[in-house]
């Protein structure tokens, strides 16, 4: 008699939302999935459901957990009909842990299954979440603060208590999953500062399998193309715009002195939605803006990925352009947003050129300066680092493939 095939949802990550770094999560982890458990019916919760349908041959909901409003009752009753709820990955557990927990929490009520896979966590719990803003709450705790004439700051009692309830809901409900599996050994250290998760294990980024499209198949501008097929170096370079330099405009100044010497800067968009719109900006500031090129238009994950692979070196402050270029072996110099770039550059023997607060252009132009010449030492090092991390895939795979087939 035929088994009937395991039923896994997909969710916890904003996926749907042009964002090419979640994308790129989901398309490598459904095959994983592929790979574990043949058969398997899988279903995504995601913003782009006929795109997603169509382009991973899944089944779809609609994005739950994210705004704009969504049926939380629809949300409970596909958590509750899955024999497996799966968060695959992101940065979650300091962005919005709030929302996967919930989650999670759903299908701990309702006996399905949970597994954590490839989640990442910074040091510091998301700021705009766990923070309390400038405005009129913030003035009148002060206020409060004062009259006790500091002996009790409201504001950090306030913050510490809010922090410290999500760091224990983060353990609680960790330690509830059959499966934890998470993106780096940085992230489990900022779990156990959280509590003890015993059965946590590390394994990395799903991405890492991502292959590149064929080149023949990806439509460029006529000038896109033509940088691109020049012999002259080409610097690839991606500012998210969630969180923008402070010091935008000596970025630009920065890559008017490369202009002059004969680089081309390549803006490469992570998210076209957002990340493009800013960088055609940039790019209209610049001087010499004829040496430099926007990459246009939605974009899938392999192509981003074979467009990184035309590249010199290049520079990002979005973690999964660094992992994409790495990928071919491409040089890359980040630049902190939040310690997910700082850990990543970490494997590499690398420190970020500053942050997205603080950039520190020195350090980057010496970076650009040694890797530029050095492609095949930092092939050698990029090399090593991508087959470490495809073994702890492996090895979190074949826990995965476990706990499937025992389903």
């Amino acid at each position: 008699m035929r088994m009937k095939a395991v039923e896994i949802l997909l969710g916890g990550v904003p996926f749907g939302r042009n964002n090419v770094g979640d994308e790129a999560i989901l398309e490598c982890f459904v095959g994983i999935l592929r790979d574990v458990a043949p058969g398997c019916s899988i279903t995504v919760s995601t913003d782009n459901q006929e795109e997603t349908q169509k382009h991973l041959s899944v089944a779809t909901v609609p994005l739950f957990g994210f705004s704009p409003p969504y049926s939380r009752l629809q949300m409970e009753e596909c958590i509750a009909n899955a024999d497996v709820f799966i968060w695959p990955g992101a940065t979650g557990l300091s962005d919005y842990p709030e929302i996967p927990l919930r989650m999670l929490e759903i299908a701990h009520e309702h006996n399905t299954r949970t597994v954590v896979w490839g989640v990442g966590m910074n040091d510091r719990l998301n700021p705009y979440l766990y923070r309390i803003l400038p405005g009129k709450r913030k003035m009148l705790l002060t206020l409060l603060s004062l009259l006790t004439l500091n002996r009790i700051n409201f504001i950090q009692r306030l913050e510490n208590k809010a922090e410290a309830r999500a760091k224990g809901k983060i353990v609680a409900e960790l330690n509830r999953c059959d499966l934890v599996v998470l993106r780096d050994s940085e992230t489990l250290a900022a779990v156990h500062q959280c509590g003890h998760v015993p059965d946590a294990i590390v394994g990395a980024d799903s991405a890492e399998l991502l292959a590149p499209a064929e080149w023949s198949s990806i439509v460029l501008s006529r000038e896109a193309e033509a940088v691109l097929a020049s012999g002259v170096r080409k610097i690839g370079l991606c500012i998210s715009a969630q969180r923008k330099l402070v010091h935008e405009q000596e970025l630009i100044d920065f890559l008017d002195r490369l202009a002059d010497r004969d680089y081309r800067i390549v803006f490469l968009p992570m998210n076209h939605s957002t990340d493009a719109p800013l960088m055609e900006s940039m790019r209209d500031r610049m001087k010499n803006r004829g040496h430099s090129v926007v990459i246009g238009g939605k974009r899938a994950p392999s192509e981003i990925l074979a467009i990184a692979g035309k590249l010199d070196i290049v520079i990002s402050s979005r973690l999964h352009l660094l992992i994409l270029a790495s990928v071919l072996h491409v040089p890359i110099i980040g630049i902190s947003r939040g310690s997910k770039v700082d850990n990543f550059m970490t494997a590499f023997g690398q420190t970020s050129a500053g942050s997205v607060d603080e950039c520190d252009f020195d350090h980057m132009q010496k970076e650009l300066d040694r890797l530029i010449d050095s492609r095949e030492e930092f092939r050698e090092v990029s090399t090593a680092v991508h087959e470490m991390l495809l073994q702890r895939l492996e090895k979190a795979k074949g826990r995965l493939r476990a706990l499937l087939q025992s389903c």
